[in-house]
C-alpha cells in the first residue's frame, strides 16, 4: 500500500487571523464566528494561549467572563481562503502529487520522497517546516492509506504547541506511523478519533466497543447485518484495509490573499496599509515555492457589494514589494473606485523565478520593477494610451507609427569576435510633422526651405519626388510627394507635399 502524507491544520480560523497580524500571538486573542448581529452569543473558534481558560465552542461572553482583557477578530473567508491555498502550497513544495480534500486538509504521495528528505520522519518534518514557512501551525500524520494518515495527524494534534514566529504561528507536531506499527496503532486508537455519525457512536458504546481494535476482532458478517455499510468500512479501517486512492491535483496556478475591512475605506492611504499586509504574505508564500509575480489581480468589493477589479501587468517578472504596492497605488489614483471599499483580494499570477545576471562592464541597468512603476507613472500623468513603445504601423503612409504597451528588449547577445559596423544614414522622424513654406523652380523641384528653427535654408541637392497614393478607399486618403533634400550646411531633411492642398511638411530629419 501507498505511503500517504496528511497535512491538517485543526485551527485554521486562528492561524489565518495570526497570519494576517502576526503582532497579536503572544496576546489574549479569541477568533469568533463571524456576524455582527451574533453579539455575545457568537462561539469561539480558536484561541491563543495567552488567553487562559478559553476554549473552542464557548460563547464569546464566557470567553470574556474568563479573560476580561481578551481580544476579538472574527472569522474572515477572505482570509481562510488565503490560508487554505497556503496549506496547498505547503504540501506541493515538499510532493508534486497532493490533493486538497477540505480547506486546511492536504494529502500528498509519499512514496520516493526519501531520497529527497531522508526516512519518513524526515519527510513529515519537511511538512512542518513547509507549513511554518507560509504561518500555519500544521499536524501531519504519515502511513499506508489516506484514512490511517488522517488518523496519524489527529493523533499528532494533541502535542501541537505555540510558537511564535515572523510569519505567524509555529510549533507544528507530526506522527509517524510505520507499516509494522499499523496495526497495533489502530487497535488502540478510540472510536472517538473517527469521523462517525452521532447514531452509530452510541450504538458501539452500548455494544461495549471503544477502540477500532475492539471492532476488528469481531466477525464482518453479522457486524455488518448490525451497522450497515458503515460497520463494513470502519471493521476494514481497522484492519488497515484503505480503499481511498489518492485523486491529485494540479498545481495552483493562483495565489491570493485577502482582507475584509471593519469600515468602508473611502479614500488610498486606508488601502495602502492592507495592500501592503497583503504583499507581504504573497512575496513570502512566492519566495517559497522559488517564483515571481508576472501580474497583479486587484479585485475590491465596494458598499454596494459589487466587485471592482484591477489588472496590472508586470514589465518583466518581479517580487518587491516596494515597487508592486507603488503599482497598485498608480492603477487605483487613476481610476478611483466608485464607493467605499469593505473587501480586498489580491491575486498574483507566478511565473518561474528569473535572476538578472549583472554586467561586468558599463553601468547596471535598471530594476523591471523600477521601470515598471516609472511607466505607470507617466501613464497616470499623461494617460495609458500615449505611453507605450513605438511600432511601425500597417499602413502605405510614409513615417505612420503606434503606440504598444512598453516591454524591456531582452540582452542582447554580443558576437564572439564583433565587426565594426558599416555606417548608414537613419531617419528621426518629427512628430508632428513640422510645417514649412517650400519655394520650388520651374520644375517644381525645391530651391528653398523655410521651417522653425535650423529646419530651414537653401537647397544644395535633391532626390525625388517619390509619390505615394494610397488609402484611396478610405475618407482621409494618401496623396503626396517625397524629397530628400541637402539644406546648405550639411541637414539633411525628408519634406513632402500634398498634392491636392499643395501644403508642405517636413517628416524627418536623417542623422
Amino acid at each position: 500500500m501507498p505511503r500517504i502524507a496528511c497535512l491538517w491544520v485543526p485551527d485554521l480560523p486562528l492561524c489565518a487571523a495570526l497570519r494576517a497580524e502576526p503582532q497579536l500571538a503572544q496576546a489574549p486573542l479569541a477568533v469568533v464566528q463571524s456576524g455582527h448581529d451574533l453579539g455575545g452569543r457568537a462561539h469561539v473558534l480558536g484561541a491563543t494561549p495567552a488567553a487562559e481558560g478559553v476554549e473552542p465552542g464557548q460563547t464569546l461572553a464566557e470567553a470574556r467572563a474568563l479573560c476580561p482583557g481578551i481580544q476579538v477578530r472574527q472569522a474572515s473567508p477572505e482570509r481562510e481562503r488565503a490560508a487554505a491555498q497556503a496549506a496547498v502550497e505547503a504540501a506541493a513544495s515538499v510532493s508534486p502529487r497532493f490533493e486538497e480534500v477540505a480547506p486546511g486538509l492536504v494529502h500528498l504521495d509519499a512514496d520516493g520522497l526519501s531520497r529527497l528528505f531522508g526516512d519518513d520522519r524526515g519527510v513529515a518534518r519537511a511538512l512542518v517546516v513547509a507549513a511554518e514557512r507560509v504561518g500555519l501551525r500544521a499536524a501531519v500524520g504519515l502511513a499506508s492509506g489516506k484514512s490511517v494518515a488522517l488518523l496519524a495527524a489527529r493523533a499528532a494534534a494533541p502535542d501541537l504547541g505555540f510558537e511564535v514566529t515572523r510569519n505567524g504561528p509555529g510549533g507544528g507536531a507530526f506522527r509517524v506511523v510505520a507499516p509494522d506499527e499499523q496495526a497495533a496503532f489502530l487497535a488502540a486508537l478510540p472510536l472517538l478519533a473517527v469521523d462517525l455519525s452521532d447514531e452509530l457512536q452510541q450504538t458501539l458504546r452500548r455494544f461495549g466497543l471503544h477502540t477500532l481494535g475492539d471492532v476488528s476482532r469481531l466477525p464482518p458478517g453479522p457486524l455488518s447485518a448490525r451497522l450497515g455499510p458503515e460497520g463494513a468500512v470502519l471493521w476494514r479501517l481497522g484492519r488497515g484495509e484503505d480503499a481511498a486512492r489518492l485523486a491529485p491535483r494540479p498545481a495552483p496556478e493562483r495565489f491570493e490573499e485577502g482582507e475584509e475591512l471593519e469600515w468602508d475605506a473611502q479614500s488610498i492611504e486606508p488601502l495602502l496599509f492592507v495592500w501592503k499586509a497583503l504583499l507581504d504574505r504573497l512575496a513570502q508564500r512566492l519566495g517559497a515555492r522559488g517564483l515571481m509575480a508576472r501580474a497583479l489581480s486587484l479585485r475590491m468589493r465596494l458598499a454596494d457589494a459589487s466587485w471592482d477589479e484591477r489588472v496590472v501587468d508586470l514589465a518583466a517578472p518581479a517580487r518587491e514589494v516596494g515597487p508592486l504596492l507603488q503599482l497598485l497605488r498608480l492603477a487605483v489614483e487613476g481610476r478611483p473606485p466608485a464607493s467605499g471599499v469593505t473587501a480586498v483580494r489580491l491575486c498574483v499570477l507566478p511565473t518561474a523565478e528569473v535572476l538578472d545576471q549583472l554586467p561586468l562592464f558599463g553601468p547596471r541597468s535598471a530594476s523591471p520593477t523600477q521601470l515598471a512603476a516609472a511607466v505607470a507613472r507617466l501613464s497616470a500623468l499623461v494617460g495609458p494610451e500615449r505611453v507605450g513603445q513605438p511600432v511601425a504601423k500597417d499602413t502605405w503612409a510614409p513615417f505612420a507609427a503606434d503606440v504598444r504597451p512598453f516591454a524591456p528588449p531582452p540582452p542582447p547577445d554580443l558576437p564572439p569576435d564583433p565587426a565594426p559596423a558599416p555606417l548608414s544614414l537613419s531617419a528621426r522622424a518629427l512628430r508632428p510633422p513640422r510645417t514649412a513654406e517650400v519655394r520650388c523652380d520651374g520644375a517644381g523641384r525645391p530651391l528653398l526651405v523655410i521651417g522653425e528653427g535650423a529646419l530651414g535654408g537653401r537647397v544644395v541637392a535633391s532626390a525625388g519626388p517619390w509619390r505615394t497614393v494610397a488609402e484611396w478607399w478610405t475618407e482621409a486618403p494618401v496623396s503626396l510627394d517625397s524629397y530628400d533634400l541637402e539644406i546648405a550646411g550639411g541637414l539633411l531633411l525628408r519634406a513632402s507635399r500634398e498634392l491636392a492642398s499643395g501644403a508642405w511638411w517636413i517628416e524627418a530629419v536623417y542623422d
